[in-house]
């Protein structure tokens, strides 16, 4: 399968993939959170405002995400049913994407647009930075590990937007 097939094989399973994690989250209240979420919430909260709270079931398992505004950036943390933080996404500057990740993202997006760069991180260690591709009105997401060669761009369609198909 030549790469242009490939490319478009992911994009279609990225949207069947997005559309199903979406139809599991839902929104729920601090006070319905369980108690070891409730702990680690507070603890990953504080100097933050809290946006909100959503309830996903990935492979079977429960997460809990909670929305943070930290110094006027937004970041997401995911914490497991048992209280463990499973990952976190902050909104960084284009000036914090190190050097040669943003030489990834440049030959990626082509002519396309970047914007809204964010950083996700497992074990307080980045094990990826995203980026929202925008060409002629498709938006794309596209995620690059640190320290890769061009083969580490991937996009990922973004869901209610208009994205390839």
């Amino acid at each position: 399968m030549n790469r242009t097939a490939r490319l478009i094989a992911s994009i279609g399973l990225g949207l069947v993939l997005t559309a199903a994690a979406q139809a599991t989250e839902k929104k729920v209240k601090q006070a319905n959170l369980p108690s070891a979420v409730q702990k680690t919430a507070e603890q990953e909260s504080a100097g933050a405002t809290i946006s909100g709270y959503t309830k996903d079931t990935v492979e079977g398992e429960t997460i809990y995400q909670m929305g943070l505004l930290v110094d006027g950036k937004t970041k997401e943390v995911s914490i497991g049913a048992d209280g463990n933080v499973v990952s976190t996404q902050q909104e960084i500057s284009w000036d914090a994407v190190p050097v040669d990740v943003q030489g990834t993202f440049t030959k990626a997006a082509g002519k396309g647009k970047l914007g809204s760069f964010r950083s996700v991180s497992k074990d307080g260690k980045v094990v990826s930075y995203n980026a929202m591709l925008d060409t002629k009105g498709n938006k794309d997401r596209i995620s690059v590990k640190p320290h890769v060669s061009d083969a580490g761009a991937v996009p990922v369609p973004v869901p209610g937007t208009n994205s390839r198909k």
